[in-house]
């Protein structure tokens, strides 16, 4: 971690117009400065940079964010690059924070030792020779091994526990990274008679592993258990060699296993990752968001693999993410298929994800009949839900509609969404939730006063309310809400609104803008209960149960003075 000091330091030094200039040519537009945008194509200019307020936005793509967001998108590089990147530029030297650095290098050293030892067991002549039989007969190339640091653990018991004994390591450092385990009397090694897939970050460093058995025995895939370095849903195999190739082409291909992984790159398709034997998770994604503009998902032909392609789908639309689906045809994995295909064959596969998706719900009901319809409406309304551009959402609901044979109003109003709000979003107007995202990035006083309104837990956002608490987390660790809010928003791809009222609005009372948007908040809260409450109502009423009614018609007069007086407030 670097300290907040120098992430201010580098923020102050690195003029934002500099820096983007650098990249690509950019001219004076008043007080701000104009370009074409680097991260769509487009024939007139709408890329924005303001080096008043430090920050870039696109009002075609929805692209925005400060400096240090602007590499990450456009280098593809985390956070942390981005930093030590302009801090080499800007001659500032990175310190780390102490003892977090040197916390985790223990357990760096022992993987990198472990995983030498493993590659070294693959080479030899003689103990290697059934790990490298073994991978020729897949069709995997030595060239490939070194590519990937392929290894090989022995069919011996204790021979990795046994090495670093004697060396004098830490075993419990050792035993808690799951490379040994402790039994009744001594250490015996996780790892045994097994290939040996080293999972690398960005920067190199190993943090665990998988192993592939030879011959027969269970499991047949086993990885390294989550440790302080190792955290199985948010790691990707193969994305330290696939990196470039996918900020080259700016889509990432993902599978499910590491045959899969390599055998694609080896037949030239180089931007390929895989989870570690895990459904796809949120920071997997995360990932690889900052890289690409597209993702392509693999998945087996069978109904197994047309559920995960389900999930999937739903978790890009989540995300914000488009993607596109390849389904396999039945018996075939991405190891066995491209064995006897090539690449085109594979990437004429391809099908949008949403037009995938809605074949399957489609296909899951009988549409023709009144109850399949509404049982397929209903699937699609659970599933746009989870849209938070609005635009798409009403976009998608369109398409949808169609494909029901129905009104789109329909499906727009049961998610409360209206073509005027559309609109005037379009138009830069913010939900009350975005203006005070908005403002904690601004001002750092707005998120103490989110603590003493206590007004999250009325968000209807979840992914604007997560950012919030992060930033509130973060601030009391010493970082920086300027900073790490621009990141979050980029990383859950929902900040383009908020980027083009930053560039567009001068904020001259924040205290007050803060008010309102509480005021707003907790009105539209209040009407949802009071919402609740005359479904109640009713219900009372069916079943004549007068006692009740008389409660619940106080509880509607509480609410309704409440509203009175809010409304009352906001004028």
């Amino acid at each position: 971690m670097i300290r907040r000091e120098i992430i201010e330091r580098v923020r102050e030094r690195a003029d934002i117009v500099e820096v983007i200039s650098s990249y690509i040519p950019l001219k004076p537009a008043g007080k701000n400065y104009r370009a074409l945008c680097p991260f769509h194509k487009e024939k007139t200019p709408s890329f924005m940079v303001s080096p008043e307020k430090g920050l870039f936005h696109c009002f075609g793509c929805g692209a925005g964010g400060n400096v240090f967001t602007f590499l990450m998108r456009y280098e593809g590089i985390s956070f942390y690059e981005a930093v030590k990147s302009l801090a080499e530029r800007y001659g500032i030297p990175i310190e780390e924070v102490e003892g977090v650095r040197e916390k985790f290098e223990p357990y760096f050293e022992i993987n990198r030792v472990a995983n030498e030892i493993f590659r070294m067991k693959l080479l030899h002549p003689r103990e290697g020779k059934i790990a490298r039989d073994y991978l020729l007969r897949r069709g995997v190339l030595p060239k490939t091994w070194e590519l990937y640091g392929l290894g090989y653990a022995p069919d011996q018991w204790d021979f990795l526990s046994r090495f670093f004994e004697q060396k004098g390591k830490d075993l419990l450092l050792v035993e808690e990274l799951g490379l040994i385990i402790r039994g009744t009397k001594t250490y015996y090694d996780r790892f045994r008679n097994r290939i040996i897939f080293p999972i690398e970050d960005t920067r190199s460093r190993i943090l665990g592993f998988g192993g592939r058995i030879l011959g027969e025995g269970e499991p047949k895939y086993l990885n390294s258990p989550d440790s302080s370095i190792f955290k199985k849903g948010e790691c990707l195999y193969g994305l330290k060699q696939a990196r470039d190739h996918i900020i080259e082409k700016r889509e990432a291909v993902i599978v499910e296993g590491y045959f899969d992984v390599i055998s694609l790159a080896q037949s030239g398709l180089r931007n390929v990752v895989a989870p570690l034997g895990t459904a796809l998770t949120e920071p997997q994604l995360r990932m690889l968001k900052p890289l690409v503009q597209r993702v392509l998902l693999l998945f087996d032909g069978d109904q197994a693999g047309r559920k995960a392609a389900m999930r999937a789908v739903e978790l890009l639309v989540q995300e914000g993410m488009e993607g596109d689906i390849v389904i396999l045809p039945e018996n075939e994995d991405p190891d066995t298929f491209i064995k006897s295909h090539s690449v085109e064959d594979l990437l004429r596969l391809r099908k949008g994800g949403l037009e995938f998706y809605c074949e399957q719900v489609i296909n899951n009901y009988e549409i023709k009949k009144p109850e399949g319809k509404f049982k397929a409406a209903q699937a699609f309304l659970e599933f746009l839900n989870k849209v938070e551009d609005p635009l798409k959402k009403k976009i998608y609901g369109e398409y949808i509609s169609s494909l029901l044979g129905i009104e789109p109003d329909l499906l727009l109003v049961r998610l409360r969404t209206s073509v005027n709000r559309n609109l005037e979003r379009r138009r830069g107007f913010l939900s009350a939730e975005e203006v005070l995202v908005a403002l904690a990035m601004q001002y750092e006083e707005v998120l103490k006063w989110l603590e003493e309104e206590d007004i999250l837990k009325e968000f209807s956002s979840e992914i604007l309310r997560d950012i919030l608490k992060e930033a509130l987390e973060a601030k009391k660790r010493g970082g920086d809400p300027s900073v790490e809010i621009p990141v979050m928003l980029q990383e859950r791809a929902v900040g383009g609104g908020i980027f083009s009222f930053l560039l567009s609005e001068e904020l001259e009372d924040p205290q007050k803008i803060f008010r309102d948007c509480v005021k707003r908040i907790r009105l539209r809260a209040l009407r949802k209960r009071r919402e609740r409450l005359l479904e109640e109502i009713v219900e009372a009423e069916r079943r004549g149960d007068e006692e009740k009614l008389k409660i619940l018609l106080l509880e509607q007069q509480a609410f309704l003075k409440q509203e009175r007086a809010l409304l009352e407030s906001l004028k």
